[in-house]
């Protein structure tokens, strides 16, 4: 397999990654939706775009995270502003996401519990 072949394959990971179809991603690299499908069959490629698909995912989740502190700066902001309605309702908008915060939180502490919890049993039975 030459370079090239293996930076068609990464960058239609990448596509393929981002919502791209077998055709587009294949038509955008220079080979056939078919080549792309069959690409798709083999495990290490497959993995490629699952990474390629986690990275994309988190670079959402991170800028998601950036637009969040900027709403939330809003809104304590309004929390000063002269309109007494203006506050009410910034106070209102950030007192009903505190349950969802919360809620987050507390998911993300369990899971992190229940992966120790896995990562020890199978220390436990490679043992």
């Amino acid at each position: 397999m030459s370079v090239t072949d293996l930076g068609a394959k990464t960058q239609a990971a990448l596509l393929l990654a981002r919502g791209a179809t077998t055709d587009k991603a294949g038509e955008a690299v220079g080979v056939s939706g078919r080549t792309v499908r069959r690409w798709r069959e083999d495990p290490d490629f497959e993995a490629e775009v699952q990474q390629a698909r986690r990275a994309v995912l988190n670079e959402a989740v991170a800028a998601l995270g950036a637009a969040a502190r900027d709403a939330v700066a809003t809104l304590h902001a309004a929390l000063d502003e002269d309109n007494a309605s203006v506050r009410v309702r910034a106070a209102s908008v950030l007192l009903s996401s505190l349950p969802a915060f919360a809620e987050h939180a507390d998911f993300a502490d369990r899971l992190a519990a229940l992966e120790a919890a896995v990562a020890k049993a199978e220390q436990e039975a490679a043992a």
